[in-house]
């Protein structure tokens, strides 16, 4: 394996959109320092610092941080001929890092090795520190898949999380699910978070607001239908949810969108 290039500590606005509609030739190495909404092939994930993702070559991805700043270690691999990514290692799937410090220093490491060492060093050092990040990306991602099967709560949470995404104009609660995946309210919080690394209320608003995105984007309802659609009651709470999200009110965002056409251009880097 080789280093093509990366970064460390790569930070982005909160307008920040990255979009490879077709993927990469190589594999890209992601770790998070913020949150982040990853959308792989046909997967969707809400991401919290620490997690890390590798993303399989010619694999559809976009992501971005809905709430702010992005922030991110990132890695372009190149996989020498006959070399593939070893099969420990799960790919298109994010995972939670432990020593997300080591990995990032190691990461740090190959690019400092890629930039300053040359000859024979460069391959036999960058063999050591790619096979001790492989190592321990692999040990994250099989502790990850341990304590997710040790919940017998995480299907359920994510069927309930999959019927809210497809039922926003319905009433969700904490309470209301928490009944029926039989715990406590306060315990139904603690299990979605620690799934789907963001608390219930705060996802179910990231959920309706980018539901309006879509709506103001590409059809001709008014704003108080908008609102009722992504299931608000009031079109002034709607209001002021979307902009204090985005910055900007949903008729703004609609004359914005008209005018540039709805596009978000791909920059150059990860």
């Amino acid at each position: 394996m080789v280093v093509i290039k990366g970064g460390c500590g790569a930070r982005h606005t909160a307008s920040f959109r990255q979009s490879w509609p077709e993927g990469l030739d190589n594999p890209v190495l992601l770790i998070l320092r913020s949150h982040g909404e990853f959308f792989v092939g046909e997967e969707h994930f809400l991401l919290e610092p620490g997690s890390a993702i590798l993303i399989r070559p010619h694999t559809p991805y976009h992501y971005h941080n809905p709430y702010g700043e992005y922030v991110d270690d990132w890695m372009h691999i190149g996989l020498e001929e006959g070399e593939e990514i070893p099969d420990s290692l799960p790919c298109n799937v994010p995972f939670r890092l432990n020593d997300r410090e080591t990995c990032s220093g190691l990461i740090r490491m190959l690019l400092w090795e890629r930039a300053y060492t040359d000859g024979q060093y460069l391959k036999e050092n960058t063999d050591a520190l790619f096979a001790v990040l492989l190592n321990h990306l692999s040990a994250a991602a099989h502790e990850q898949e341990r304590v997710d099967e040790a919940s017998p709560y995480t299907e359920r949470l994510k069927d309930i999380r999959f019927r809210m995404q497809h039922t926003l104009s319905e009433e969700h609660s904490v309470h209301s699910h928490a009944l029926e995946l039989g715990v406590s309210d306060s315990h139904f919080r603690h299990l979605y978070a620690s799934l789907f690394g963001i608390p219930f209320q705060q996802d179910l608003i990231r959920m309706r607001i980018a539901h309006a995105e879509f709506a103001l984007q590409t059809s001709n309802m008014t704003i108080a239908q908008i609102a009722e659609l992504c299931g608000y009651r009031s079109e002034v709470h709607f209001f002021r949810q979307f902009r204090k999200i985005l910055g900007i009110t949903p008729a703004k965002y609609r004359k914005a969108q008209y005018v540039s056409g709805g596009h978000v251009l791909p920059q150059e880097r990860d």
